[in-house]
């Protein structure tokens, strides 16, 4: 099947499913488990902490928004069938450390789901004062071996079909599959620039991309309330801090940390009133769980250091440069945060980059690339490109399309890692009917043909 073909077959796949997408679960321990959960692979029939038998009848879906985790369910619990909400947890106590009991919109919950086995008993009561059945998964098959594979999602249809394909066919679609997923990365580029201009659209990309999983949001609020024109300039560094809200806090101990806080503070004043609505609040930033070299405070360092050299930076994303890109983003250096991980960590012997390869990659991959593609600027050695460190979305994917086994075939590409990612995005989150109306199997058997 041509390239072209191949595009065609799998648009008409595509359009012939639920224009309906569920957002993708974002990769932490609890919502792991939540995922793991949700896919059906902990089983379908438990006994609560009570010793009555539970089915599932229907895991309901996802909820993204506030209130428990999961809506619209459906559970047999001893002969009464109930349909409501699930909340799970890592442990029995999260029903009272996050005020569930207090809060009317958990008074829908039907069964209380938690991971590890309690020291003491919790009880699970909602604002009503009715009890909530529990179900401990570490008292079920959940915790046992198969755990560690990445079980995060059910194998799909999908799976016989696929491993059917020829390694040719399989790299074609995967590539059919990346190519969508970087002219529509592109496109939505594209209309950023259009509504407020290149340098401020691709700050603000890049700025995203440093927040990594845990820490977009913050990171593109910071880089809308200080543009790049500021950003760039000699205070710009300390009204990166300032607005992050990481110089309203207590001075670091250590005396090196104290000099360059000083510093930071010093041009931070001068400028606070006018900013003072544009603080970020502590609680925008999630830091548990953050490598140390991951830190905020290095991310923000590097802005400042890439905002300083913008100019060569917008133009190796432009050109989708590669080299040209690692080699300024790797050339980036802080007399502090080359040497520090936090305020108060011990400085290192040697100098730490402020951005490792993986984040370069990842920026690559999510602004350069996309720009390409969507102005017809495609590097040619693009299907050569070496796949970025994997993360859970790719490993769910990867589990969907391939089961636990992963087809040995996929070689370690960033366009395999992208198709992944887009093909479980434009059919696995848009069906609602476990695999049986999806049309993505269809358009495998197509190939083979």
């Amino acid at each position: 099947m041509t390239d072209a073909a191949l595009r065609r077959s799998y648009l008409d796949a595509l359009e012939s499913c639920s224009a309906r997408i569920r957002e993708e679960p974002e990769p932490e321990n609890e919502l792991e488990w939540q995922a793991r959960w949700f896919s059906g692979a902990c089983g379908r029939q438990f006994t609560t902490t009570d010793g009555e038998k539970v089915i599932i009848l229907d895991f309901g879906e996802w909820n993204r928004e506030a209130g428990p985790d999961f809506v619209r369910a459906a559970v047999r619990i001893g002969n009464r069938e109930k349909t409501g909400a699930i909340e799970v947890d890592l442990d029995a106590a999260g029903w009272e450390q996050h005020r569930h009991a207090t809060n009317p919109d958990y008074s829908s919950v039907v069964l209380h789901v938690f991971i590890r086995r309690p020291k003491r008993r919790h009880f699970s009561r909602n604002a009503d004062n009715a009890e909530v059945p529990q179900i401990c998964l570490a008292d079920h098959s959940a915790a046992n071996a198969e755990w560690r594979v990445n079980a995060t999602a059910r194998p799909g249809r999908c799976m016989a079909p696929l491993r059917k394909l020829a390694t040719s066919e399989l790299s074609d679609l995967l590539a059919t599959a990346a190519r969508r997923r970087f002219e529509l990365k592109g496109a939505a580029l594209e209309t950023m620039i259009a509504a407020r201009g290149a340098d401020a659209a691709l700050f603000e990309a890049v700025a995203i991309a440093l927040g990594y999983k845990h820490n977009k949001l913050p990171f593109q609020l910071l880089a809308q309330r200080v543009p790049l024109r500021l950003a760039a300039a000699p205070r710009g560094e300390a009204l990166l801090f300032g607005v992050a809200g990481f110089l309203d806090r207590p001075e670091p101990s250590a005396a090196d940390a104290r000099d360059t806080a000083a510093r930071l503070w010093a041009d931070w004043w001068k400028q606070r009133a006018a900013f003072a609505n544009s603080v970020l609040p502590p609680s925008a930033w999630k830091l548990a769980g953050v490598r140390p070299a991951n830190h905020p405070l290095r991310r923000i360092a590097a802005l400042h250091a890439i905002a300083r050299l913008w100019k060569p930076m917008r133009a190796a994303l432009e050109a989708a440069d590669a080299s040209r890109l690692h080699d300024i983003l790797s050339s980036l250096h802080h007399p502090f945060w080359s040497c520090h991980t936090t305020w108060k960590s011990p400085a290192r012997t040697a100098s730490l980059a402020l951005l490792g390869a993986a984040r370069t990659k990842d920026i690559f991959a999510n602004i350069a690339l996309p720009l390409a593609f969507v102005r017809d600027k495609i590097p040619s050695a693009w299907l050569d490109i070496l796949a970025g460190e994997s993360n859970t979305a790719v490993q769910t994917a990867t589990v969907r399309l391939f089961g636990a086994s992963p087809s040995r075939r996929l070689p370690r590409k960033l366009f395999v890692q992208q198709g992944l990612l887009q093909i479980y995005q434009d059919f696995c989150l848009r069906d609602h009917s476990s695999c049986e109306r999806c049309k993505f199997p269809d358009l495998i058997g197509r190939l083979t043909k």
